[in-house]
């Protein structure tokens, strides 16, 4: 048994899609925005099917060793939190809720 189809039509390209399909859900709103923003959904789809498979499986695991070794800085670590330590301060406002 063959399941029902619907005809998408745009810029001279036909393509069929099963009404149950991301495809067909999305179309309606994606058809009319612009040209740019396509080509920028485009530009991200195309990305994200080109990441390794390890991110596809878990894009959240090790997102912070993207970060290693980009701060520069000629103090320590230590030098570094010392500084955010004394740099703290107390609040000693009163707030009126």
């Amino acid at each position: 048994m063959q399941s029902e189809t619907i005809k998408i039509e745009y810029m001279n390209t036909n393509v069929l899609v099963s009404p149950s399909s991301i495809s067909a859900k999305y179309w309606s709103e994606l058809k009319d925005l612009s040209d740019n923003v396509k080509l920028e959904l485009i530009t991200l789809l195309s990305s994200s099917m080109t990441r390794p498979e390890e991110e596809k499986k878990e894009p959240r695991k090790g997102w912070a060793s993207r970060f290693a070794g980009k701060w520069k800085d000629s103090r320590s670590a230590e030098e570094i939190m010392e500084e955010i330590r004394t740099a703290r301060t107390n609040n000693t406002f009163d707030a009126e809720l």
